[in-house]
């Protein structure tokens, strides 16, 4: 049986869909609480709405590249799994690695290659399942504690406090840039195009002073990039 079939079978798409409908479920909640609240403040109906169309309007944006992740992901994933991660809390490059990691635990070196079972796709959810929850916990348990301290550190020194966060988010970085570049091919051409991609967009942006322009530059850098990966593949390039 084709792994698909599983990937793609209703009773993921009953269970993504169950997720979803709860995530919606608290944003309305939320929602209800902060109008209550603004009207107990005594903040005019007309400013709450102008609130609300602006913020919606801004939450396009960002939406734009969970959007093209999913239609990069799905065809790999399965509709449901990717719906449900990229609709809550995954992200593109953190959701393939892990399957990734799933995969290759199982002697499996690419996603979708043939011997990409149903079994080895159960291993991918796992490991996406698993790893993505630390983030949650660690935030209900450590946050508190951790900003604390880090307020402690930055009145102290700020400076190393401030090289510190650098240093992670740095950290952070070479974990999705690394595999490219060893990877080389194609996937190293990729990365350096979508990366001069958003440097022109966001340069053009400020030297223009065009807002909308630097707002989405991500999500016109991945489609830029998509669009070369076809393109340096059907030139010869890799």
């Amino acid at each position: 049986m084709n792994y698909l079939s599983i990937a793609n079978s209703s009773v993921l798409f009953i269970m993504a869909g169950l997720v979803i409908v709860f995530v919606m479920g608290q944003s309305v909640f939320f929602l209800r609480m902060a109008l209550k609240r603004a009207k107990e403040l005594g903040i005019k109906a007309e400013i709450l709405k102008e609130t609300i169309r602006s913020n919606a309007v801004f939450a396009i944006v960002p939406s734009v590249p969970i959007v093209i992740a999913l239609i990069a992901i799905a065809p790999v994933l399965g509709i449901p799994f990717s719906w449900m991660r990229l609709s809550v809390i995954g992200s593109q490059s953190y959701e393939l690695i892990a399957a990734g990691i799933g995969a290759s635990a199982m002697g499996i070196e690419n996603l979708g290659d043939p011997g990409y079972t149903g079994e080895v796709f159960v291993n991918s959810m796992w490991v996406m399942t698993i790893g993505i929850i630390w983030g949650l916990v660690l935030c209900l348990t450590l946050l508190k504690k951790y900003q604390e301290r880090m307020k402690s550190v930055k009145r102290k020194d700020s400076i190393w406090a401030e090289l510190m966060i650098n240093a992670l988010f740095f950290g952070m970085l070479s974990v999705f840039l690394g595999r490219p570049i060893a990877a080389g091919g194609l996937s190293l051409y990729v990365m350096i195009s979508s990366g001069l991609i958003m440097l022109i967009l966001n340069y053009l942006g400020n030297r223009l002073k065009l807002q909308w322009i630097t707002d989405f530059a991500l999500s016109l850098s991945m489609i830029g990039g998509m669009g070369l990966a076809v393109l340096y593949t059907n030139i010869g390039l890799v």
